[in-house]
């Protein structure tokens, strides 16, 4: 199955599906290919944390003689705290979502980081409330400490963001900070402050939505027009089931809450006032426009980070931000101030 989603004539037992090219949109139809040719329920989670062959099979093998109990798949994908690696012992890397409120972009790194490394997405809880009400950086920092500490209650701490996510990230080190812990790597992907004032007049719609989660999902270009007819959550829905063949679970509320996360998350940052961060900060930039420069990212950043920034160049466009080829330079830096951290 794995060779036949991704194309390679030949794996082996230990090959890495992501590694080979695996990403969301392709793991969702291995799992639903193998249910459905083995009788057997396959949770999408199971191959972000058990992403090689033989691991599959034991989870496959431990659920066809009941030995493990099963959990619906679909829920799942929208909680809070997604376990992206649980298995290991180093101490994990906690992932906070960007605008869409998914930490599904995430995935990708586990394939670059060491096998021990345990790895988690933090996602907005709008996702899956059913009555969503507004909240600040401050209340959503205060949540995810406790989300973060159910799983490792004392630190060093260690956290990484993509854009929204980024600014979050500094609230919930600040917040460790105040808390007395300690936060061992403070990581930023492409994040600013005060990006509503450019953002502010855009309102994002479905179609737009679409757009910006193609890489997710598995979307083309061709697959639709955005700049036709707007469309409503409920086409977008069915146009994501019938083009994938995937992502059943998802839900025309799933995408009316991604819709309204991603246009609330200007007023996040415009109305969150953060204060210094007593640490180093390690800044990866997307280059591939030309704003992002070393120098706005001090200019932006420096007041509210008492140590160094770190800054690292990333030949991509922001929003390909957490693409395979970004998210494997960003690991092979990220390693090294995770060895460091260990030392």
């Amino acid at each position: 199955m794995f060779a036949d989603v991704l194309g390679h004539d030949r794996i082996g037992l230990d090959d890495d599906f992501f590694t080979l090219g695996g990403n969301s949109l392709l793991a969702t139809q291995v799992s639903a290919r193998l249910q459905e040719a083995l009788g057997v329920e396959i949770q999408v989670a199971w191959l972000f944390t058990d992403s090689t062959v033989e691991a599959i099979a034991r989870r496959v093998g431990a659920a066809s003689d009941g030995s493990t109990p099963i959990a619906p798949t679909g829920p799942s994908a929208f909680d809070v705290l997604l376990p992206i690696r649980s298995a290991g012992d180093s101490d994990p890397i906690f992932c906070i979502h960007p605008a869409s409120g998914l930490a599904w972009c995430y995935a990708g790194l586990a394939p670059y980081t060491e096998p021990g490394r345990r790895i988690y997405g933090l996602q907005s809880p709008e996702l899956v409330e059913d009555d969503p009400h507004p909240r600040s950086i401050e209340q959503l920092a205060e949540q995810y400490v406790r989300e973060i500490q159910a799983v490792q209650p004392h630190g060093p701490y260690h956290l990484l963001g993509w854009s929204l996510g980024g600014v979050i990230a500094h609230a919930v080190a600040t917040r460790f900070r105040l808390l007395g812990q300690k936060v061992s790597l403070l990581a930023m992907l492409d994040s600013r402050l005060r990006e509503a004032e450019s953002a502010a007049a855009r309102e994002f719609t479905v179609g737009d939505i679409l757009v910006e989660l193609a890489d997710l999902i598995g979307f083309g270009a061709e697959d639709f027009d955005a700049s036709g007819a707007p469309l409503s959550a409920e086409q977008a829905t069915e146009l994501i089931h019938t083009r994938t063949g995937a992502f059943e679970f998802l839900q025309p509320s799933h995408v009316k809450r991604i819709v309204a996360s991603f246009n609330d998350a200007p007023r996040l940052v415009a109305n969150y006032q953060p204060p210094a961060y007593d640490g180093d900060m390690v800044f990866f930039a997307a280059t591939a426009t030309d704003d992002m420069t070393r120098e706005f990212t001090e200019r932006c950043w420096q007041p509210y980070i008492s140590g160094s920034i770190e800054y690292y160049p990333i030949d991509v466009t922001h929003i390909r931000m957490t693409t395979p080829g970004a998210l494997a330079d960003i690991a092979r830096v990220l390693n090294t101030y995770l060895v460091d951290a260990a030392g």
